[in-house]
């Protein structure tokens, strides 16, 4: 399963051989954050909180076991900007509500 959510980020779900079923979150070709569905539960019921502003947080991170880069998510007035290492990409409210979406439906 993949689901693009805009041309420089999307989600799939990959079969790893140690970890078993992980989440990627695919930053454009260049850099993949690779999330235990666990992990990727967390982060999309983050992602929600923050959206329905039933959370005061206004950063979110996580650096996720088996993944070498860490996801940072920061809130702002017309949503978050996200990035992994030198990659930035920045969601409105509607494309933040479409990933915690495609990260729980990759749960299956």
């Amino acid at each position: 399963m993949s689901e693009t959510l805009t041309r420089n980020l999307s989600v799939e779900s990959m079969q790893h051989r140690a970890f078993g079923k992980l989440i990627c979150l695919k930053f454009g070709d260049e850099a993949t954050i690779r999330l235990t569905p666990k992990e990727a539960s967390s982060l999309s019921f983050a992602l929600v909180a923050v959206r329905n502003g039933i959370s005061p947080e206004r950063e979110i991170y996580m650096s996720p076991i088996a993944s070498d880069g860490a996801f940072e998510g920061a809130v702002n007035e017309a949503g978050m900007s996200i990035s992994s290492g030198n990659h930035v990409i920045e969601l409105d409210w509607d494309e933040v509500e479409a990933l915690a979406t495609a990260l729980a439906q990759a749960l299956g």
